[in-house]
C-alpha cells in the first residue's frame, strides 16, 4: 500500500500564529517492545587480550553495542475466524537475536570485555559469533486499535525492505552470588532488551520559524570552576572500604 502524501507547502492558522508547512526527513519508531530474561550459573570469561589480567573486577555488567542478527518480520494476521469470516487481528511476527558485547569493570573503573562461556540450557540466552551474549527472540505482536489502512501502512515498510530493527539492553547481576576465579566470572543475571522498529520517513509538519543560531562558544574561567570542585581524598582505603568481592 502506497504512503498517503500532501502537498508541503504554503501556510496555516493556528490560534491566531500563522505557520508554515515544512518537510522533514526523520527516524520514526512505529512500534517497541520490551522482553525479560533471567539464567543463574552463567559463566564468562576474560576476553583474549586480558587474560594476564591478575585484579579484580566489580560485580557489574555493562551491554554495549547491541545489534540484531537474522531479523525477520512477517505478517502473521489472522485473515479468516472460525465460522469463516474476516478476522480483524492484525498481527506480525518479530524474529532473531539481538547481540551485545559484555563488559565490567575493575578496581580502578577501567573496562574490562568479557566473552560468554557457557550458559545453562532452556533459556533465551545464547552465545554469538564473537562470544558475545545474545537474546533470542520470537514474537507475535497485536495491533487490536489499529484500523486496516494503518496496518497496511505499516506492511508498506516491511514489503519495501526499509525498515530497521534497533536493540537496546541492561543487564543485572546477583551481587552477592557471583565468584570470579581463573579469569572466569560465574554468576546468575538478569537482562530486559528492548527491541524498536523505525524507518525513516518524511513528514509535512508545521513550523512556527527557524530557530535562533546563538554562539555556543562561552569562556568559562579555569579558577572559578575550580573552586566548585570537592576535596579530593587524600587518606589511603581503610579496612571499610576494601572491596568485598576481591581476595
Amino acid at each position: 500500500m502506497p504512503l498517503p502524501q500532501v502537498e508541503c507547502s504554503g501556510t496555516i492558522t493556528l490560534d491566531g500564529a500563522t505557520l508554515f508547512r515544512e518537510c522533514v526527513k526523520v527516524k520514526k519508531v512505529f512500534d517497541e517492545f520490551v522482553l525479560r530474561e533471567c539464567v543463574e550459573g552463567i559463566e564468562f570469561e576474560l576476553a583474549e587480550k586480558y587474560k594476564d589480567f591478575k585484579g579484580c573486577i566489580e560485580p557489574t555488567l555493562i551491554l554495549k553495542d547491541g545489534k540484531i542478527l537474522n531479523a525477520q518480520i512477517k505478517d502473521a494476521s489472522r485473515r479468516k475466524g472460525l465460522n469463516g469470516l474476516l478476522s480483524p487481528e492484525n498481527r506480525l511476527r518479530f524474529s532473531g537475536k539481538c547481540c551485545f558485547k559484555v563488559f565490567a569493570r575493575d578496581t580502578r573503573g577501567d573496562l574490562i570485555e568479557l566473552k560468554v562461556k557457557n550458559i545453562p540450557s532452556g533459556s533465551a540466552l545464547s552465545i554469538g559469533p564473537d562470544g558475545e551474549l545474545c537474546f533470542n527472540f520470537n514474537v507475535r505482536r497485536l495491533y487490536p486499535g489499529a484500523s486496516q489502512e494503518t496496518f497496511e501502512r505499516l506492511l508498506h515498510f516491511i514489503d519495501k525492505g526499509v525498515f530497521e530493527l534497533q536493540c537496546l539492553g541492561e543487564a543485572i547481576i546477583d551481587e552477592e552470588n557471583n565468584d570470579f576465579t581463573d579469569s572466569t566470572l560465574l554468576t546468575s543475571l538478569g537482562i530486559f532488551v528492548a527491541i524498536k522498529l523505525d524507518a525513516e520517513v518524511q513528514l509535512c509538519i508545521p513550523v512556527f520559524g527557524y530557530c535562533q543560531i546563538t554562539d555556543e562558544c562561552t569562556t568559562e574561567d579555569f579558577c572559578d570552576n575550580f573552586d566548585l570542585l570537592d576535596i579530593p581524598d587524600f587518606n589511603p582505603p581503610q579496612v571499610d572500604d576494601i572491596d568485598p568481592y576481591c581476595d
